[in-house]
């Protein structure tokens, strides 16, 4: 996952850091990917580079705000600019909502008088007049990507757009059901490459299921199976690597289950029956409309999203309130819930000798670890 956050003030906000914006590009784990360095500064968009069979691809994600500034806007010129001209090395795919209503992409022009000084338009004018310098050609032209509804009246308007620095490299595109709660629909661009992946094969491992032994089978086991006394105390490497076999002995007791390293758990906790047939509702009237986008099947469609989405909200609160309310008799599906919530998942990278300081390396960990246990385990 590459991921930029709005990290500059909109002119017109009074915060130092305006809610909104933001980029994020997703990436699938077994592809090489990377950021790329002329894009670092964009405001509130995003590019990597991706290593596919045809060789590399700049992949750029934009989102042009219209409460850009116009010191902002040329920054985001620059970077388009130079990430285009690097067509030498790969090509380039740019992808998003550039906000330029004003342009007629039939024909590539700005609908403007030829006196017209108004920043907006003449910024639109500026942007086209980049995509021309640097050979890049958009694939939409009348097709509208953005729908919603404003008193009662359906609005709708073609700002998102696909760019490219080579025809060759897109067999097409598709516009399909929004994602969540946009007003935006969805594009799947079709490439003619494809990402060069690790095809390494999969390899199982067992893994233990913590949860179906009690905490005390565990206490029974470790009291009564396994002989704490360690051979000898003098050698902290070898007091270490024997409690690492006690710890070893218990653990084997755990049943396990046979499971791919890269498998991932996708049902959520709050999941029923009634959910799935909301979303599949939902994603069935959103079919509906792609085949049929009508006003009629637009506001179908937005009813079973809004059902779908309240629901899902019930359930998720209803099953918080659940294992809150019995954290003091079960506390692991309160802990794994938070611990799946958990954003950074860090290691401990040091640990405080009591005097003070801390340790630097695994070995002095080790030791601090060795020495708190000999005080626990008395012989």
């Amino acid at each position: 996952m590459f991921r930029k956050d709005r990290n500059f003030k909109i002119d017109n906000s009074n915060s130092d850091i305006s809610g909104g914006g933001g980029s994020i590009i997703y990436i699938n784990k077994r592809c090489e990917a990377s950021l790329a360095s002329s894009f670092l500064n964009a405001p509130d968009s995003l590019a990597v580079n991706i290593n596919t069979s045809g060789g590399l691809i700049s992949i750029c994600c934009i989102y042009r705000s219209t409460s850009l500034n116009v010191q902002q806007n040329s920054v985001l010129l620059s970077c388009i600019k130079s990430i285009s001209a690097e067509r030498n090395d790969y090509e380039t795919i740019l992808i998003g909502d550039f906000n330029l209503p004003n342009v007629s992409w039939d024909n590539g022009t700005v609908k403007r008088n030829i006196t017209c000084k108004n920043q907006f338009i003449m910024t639109q004018q500026e942007f086209m007049d980049i995509f021309n310098e640097n050979g890049l050609t958009w694939y939409l032209t009348n097709d509208t990507t953005r729908r919603r509804l404003v008193k009662e009246t359906l609005q709708e308007s073609l700002l998102d757009q696909v760019l490219y620095t080579n025809d060759a490299l897109v067999n097409g595109c598709k516009i399909v059901s929004p994602l969540g709660r946009s007003d935006h629909v969805g594009i799947i661009v079709d490439l003619v490459v494809s990402p060069s992946t690790n095809t390494s094969v999969k390899q199982k491992v067992l893994k233990p299921i913590w949860g179906k032994v009690s905490s005390e089978k565990l206490l029974n086991i470790s009291i009564n199976d396994i002989n704490w006394d360690y051979s000898s105390t003098n050698n902290v490497q070898d007091m270490w690597a024997e409690l690492h076999c006690k710890l070893e002995a218990v653990a084997a007791t755990v049943p396990s289950a046979s499971v791919y390293l890269d498998n991932r758990p996708v049902k959520l906790p709050w999941s029923s029956t009634a959910l799935k047939r909301m979303r599949k509702n939902k994603d069935r009237a959103w079919a509906e409309f792609d085949i049929d986008p009508s006003d009629i099947n637009f506001s179908n469609a937005m009813s079973k999203q809004h059902t779908f989405e309240e629901e899902e909200f019930k359930a998720k609160v209803s099953y918080e309130k659940k294992i809150t309310s019995d954290l003091k008799h079960n506390s692991k599906a309160f802990y794994a819930y938070l611990r799946n919530k958990r954003q950074v998942k860090s290691s401990v990278v040091s640990l405080d000798r009591g005097d003070g300081t801390r340790t630097d390396t695994s070995a002095e960990a080790a030791e601090v670890l060795a020495t708190a246990f000999s005080s626990v385990f008395v012989h």
